[in-house]
């Protein structure tokens, strides 16, 4: 029969044996719930990554076209800037300019005048600027001889001037006086001609 000690020596063994197991079994497990926990958060990381790398590449695609539409709109915007000042300074020009208004003035009547339709500029006289805060004004007196429709249209240059579309001179009409008389053309029909001296002030810087 097997000695005491010996019996309570093996199941001390035993037992030890068996509480090694359990803890390398823990230990082993551990160590996979670890292993595996850093393996999903690389996991995670690597794909927050790819997301991210993706944003990355989006965000520059959609920066370069917007950039690229920027330039477009800034190159527009700047031609029209330029269109904008080139028409303000013929229409509120930063001197007097009389020379240029003269020669506008021979273009409406050069476009007006016709055989059948009568408009003449006889005189054009220019007076001293008057200066005001902001703008100065150049007053300009002149005589014409017109057919009635000339008359009119003479009236609406002067009404629409200002105009950045039409490039005319920024004017007023600051007094007209009118006189009346009754013609023939060439074909014998009659036609009411208006001479009139018409003061008008043209603004400018």
């Amino acid at each position: 029969m097997p000695n005491l000690s010996y019996l309570i020596a093996s199941k001390r063994e035993s037992t030890q044996i068996k509480s090694y197991a359990i803890l390398c079994g823990v230990l082993l497990i551990a160590f996979g719930l670890f292993t595996y926990t850093k393996w999903k958060e690389y996991s995670d990381l690597n794909t927050i990554a790819e997301k991210n790398k993706a944003y990355i590449a989006a965000l520059q695609e959609q920066g370069a076209s917007e950039t690229a539409a920027f330039d477009t709109k800034k190159e527009s915007i700047n031609t029209l800037k330029t269109e904008i000042e080139s028409n303000l300074t013929e229409v509120f020009p930063p001197a007097d300019a009389y020379t240029e208004l003269t020669m506008k003035f021979d273009e409406f009547e050069e476009n007006l005048s016709s055989r059948d339709s009568v408009f003449e500029i006889s005189n054009i006289e220019y007076q001293n600027v008057v200066t005001q805060s902001n703008y100065s004004v150049l007053p300009v007196r002149m005589s014409i001889k017109g057919s009635k429709e000339n008359f009119e249209k003479f009236l609406h240059y002067v009404e629409t001037s200002g105009s950045l579309a039409g490039k005319i001179r920024l004017m007023d009409v600051s007094s007209i006086r009118l006189n009346f008389e009754n013609t023939s053309d060439l074909s014998g029909k009659k036609e009411e001609i208006i001479n009139f001296s018409v003061q008008i002030n043209a603004y400018f810087q």
